[in-house]
């Protein structure tokens, strides 16, 4: 399939008709270059209302919700102007159009839509014309045709922002497992158990008695209520899971800047406090020396005749004597009673006479022995006092430099504590918040257990009042053919999902390696049984998507996409706006090279001026078919084909 011409009508930037001709050059590329506001998404926004209309994600732009008469109309309360443009509204124009001529493998029509708009109401009229321009199908008829070529799942896949791409990694569970079912066929299957039930529905108002059938419509009643209730419980399970893990996200990224911030200072000043201990230790050990030392060398240091002395002394008497002599003792004896008073001499030189001349060893002085004497002495003279007093100055300054330190780091760590008093406030506010949804999520999860056991009782009800009261036995073969109808079709679905499951995945990730630069930490894509995107590491571990950057989402989702379309082999023209979205230069570079070139046989193209500036695009040159520039003057877009030669020629040379 191939669009061959886009032509849009006063719809959104585009005032008056501007047509885009495709040729049918074998180069799969087209560019369509513009910059922000300019008209790339109301050029994208137009093919979609083309082919789908006013769908939920057109009316969905962020916060904002809007009806679909709102998107169409406009809205002033809700600041916006509707799809007819600007300009053309206050010229006096009331209809939007868009048209698109489509070559189908040989077969070529034609896709027109357009709006009516008066005040506060409009009029939508949908047509499917051949290449005469003769009708072939209006309204629902066209849009069932227009979904059989191109079904509204599978838009998602072929027509995108780059930019916003990743959003398909963030999809809920059931919303990606839905497209991924239908984009492979499998609600066929779900079709079939719908219809069955109801015709089992059918069958029970018409076979059994008024009263049961009473009773029974009462239960169906019960079920359906069940059923709404659990449909807008799950919703709302949904949407606060998806805020919860937004919570619990940022919560991590905010816990991992701030983990930086403590860490900042943690080892700094533990270093500094463990450094101001082992100053403080040497300090006491040199001032308990000081103390030793003083008591014993002070007095000699401070009278040199004093320590000339002594050391004659110990010259004199006592060294390389192996016991003091008599004439010694005495010589000390006379010594120490020449500072004795006269009374206590007598008494005194017979206590030393006791305790120095003695035999017996419990009163000998063992001590007083010369080498002891020369021992202690040399033991105090080689200490170098100056050395130990030098030490000790040091390591008192070096113990008031390390607290000056620890002062300044526990101030810095303090002032950015400051800088950051909202993100640790925002810290206590992230974790009540996840609290109460955390409570919010289990009351949930408990209301729709108890809901789901409610439906099984029911259910088991209808059954029983059902198949055990009916009077016809060809009523009860009707209803168990159709149960074991919609058994086997469950049956075949889990076993096509299975099958479908491990052919897509591989497409998936050799997508994957392609377009993943060198040490990424994601080494693969898997999907579980349900079609969940799980993503894992080298070692097999699991990987948080939502936590992953943008980028990162943006590639796993473009692989998706690359793998999904080549699985289904769907020949489907593909639009992609902003084309490199978020990727960092590694990744831009791989896109540009792997992906476009590959993704379909036509592919649209809607970058920036400053998105060609990446080099990719001129390696591309030999893959586009032709260059469209837009321009826009006060909501007017217009557009111009370029040469393709001249547009590259000197853009990329330095």
């Amino acid at each position: 399939m191939r669009f061959n011409g886009i032509t849009i009508k006063d719809l959104f930037s585009y005032q008056g008709e501007v047509t885009f001709d495709f040729n049918d050059s074998n180069n799969p590329i087209s560019l369509i270059i513009g910059e922000n506001g300019f008209g790339k998404t109301s050029f994208i926004n137009s093919v979609k209302i083309a082919l789908h209309g006013v769908t939920k994600d057109l009316i969905s732009m962020g916060e904002l919700v809007l009806s679909k008469q709102d998107y169409i109309v406009g809205n002033r309360n809700k600041n916006f102007s509707g799809v007819l443009n600007r300009v053309s509204k206050l010229n006096g124009a009331n209809k939007a159009s868009v048209k698109i001529k489509v070559d189908d493998s040989g077969e070529s029509f034609y896709i027109y839509r357009e709006y009516i708009v008066g005040n506060n109401t409009y009029n939508e009229n949908l047509s499917v014309y051949d290449e005469d321009d003769n009708l072939i199908y209006s309204d629902i008829e066209a849009q069932d045709f227009i979904n059989y070529k191109i079904s509204p799942t599978l838009a998602k896949f072929f027509f995108f922002d780059g930019e916003k791409i990743q959003t398909i990694a963030d999809f809920s569970k059931d919303e990606f497992r839905q497209m991924l079912e239908d984009v492979l066929e499998l609600d066929i299957y779900d079709q079939l158990i719908t219809d069955s039930t109801s015709v089992i529905k059918k069958i029970n108002k018409s076979e059994l008695d008024a009263k049961l059938q009473e009773y029974v419509s009462q239960k169906e009643k019960e079920l359906e209520e069940i059923d709404l209730k659990l449909g807008t419980l799950s919703n709302e399970l949904e949407e606060e899971r998806l805020e919860l893990n937004q919570l619990l996200t940022d919560q991590k990224d905010l816990d991992r800047a701030l983990s930086k911030l403590k860490s900042k200072h943690k080892k700094p000043l533990e270093t500094a406090k463990a450094e101001l201990l082992k100053y403080e230790e040497e300090k006491e050990e040199y001032q308990r020396k000081f103390k030793e030392i003083s008591y014993m060398q002070l007095p000699l240091l401070l009278n040199k005749k004093l320590k000339q002395s002594v050391e004659k002394d110990i010259e004199t008497n006592y060294k390389g004597n192996v016991t003091i002599s008599q004439n010694i003792i005495n010589l000390k004896k006379k010594e120490f009673l020449s500072h004795i008073g006269t009374e206590q001499k007598e008494s005194i030189e017979s206590i030393f006479d006791k305790v120095f001349n003695s035999d017996e060893n419990r009163q000998s002085v063992v001590f007083a022995d010369p080498e002891k004497i020369e021992h202690q002495y040399n033991t105090f003279k080689d200490v170098d006092f100056p050395e130990l007093v030098n030490n000790l100055i040091y390591t008192k300054d070096k113990i008031v430099q390390t607290q000056n330190e620890i002062y300044h780091l526990e101030q810095s760590h303090q002032n950015d504590q400051k800088e950051y008093q909202k993100e640790f406030e925002r810290v206590k506010v992230l974790a009540e918040s996840i609290g109460q949804r955390k409570a919010k999520v289990e009351a949930l999860e408990s209301q729709i257990d108890t809901l789901e056991y409610e439906k099984r009782e029911v259910e088991k009800e209808i059954g029983r009042s059902t198949i055990k009261e009916y009077k016809n036995s060809l009523a009860k073969l009707k209803v168990k053919s159709l149960e074991s109808t919609i058994e086997v079709a469950k049956q075949m679905k889990i076993k096509i999902k299975e099958d479908k499951k491990e052919i897509l995945e591989s497409s998936i990730n050799v997508k994957f390696n392609l377009l993943k630069k060198d040490g990424y930490e994601a080494d693969s894509i898997q999907l579980d049984n349900d079609f969940n995107i799980n993503v894992y590491d080298k070692d097999m571990n699991p990987m948080d998507i939502l936590s992953s950057s943008s980028g990162q989402k943006q590639i796993i989702a473009t692989a998706l996409i690359w793998g999904i379309s080549e699985y289904i082999s769907e020949d489907i023209p593909m639009i992609i706006d902003t084309p490199l979205g978020r990727l960092d230069e590694k990744n831009q570079s791989l896109i540009l090279n792997q992906f476009y070139p590959n993704a379909s046989k036509q592919v649209l193209i809607l970058p920036t001026p400053s998105e060609l500036r990446h080099e990719g695009f001129k390696e591309l040159q030999g893959e586009i078919s032709q260059i469209f520039t837009l321009a826009n003057k006060g909501s007017a877009t217009t557009m111009q084909e370029k040469n393709i030669a001249e547009f590259f020629d000197g853009r990329y040379t330095k």
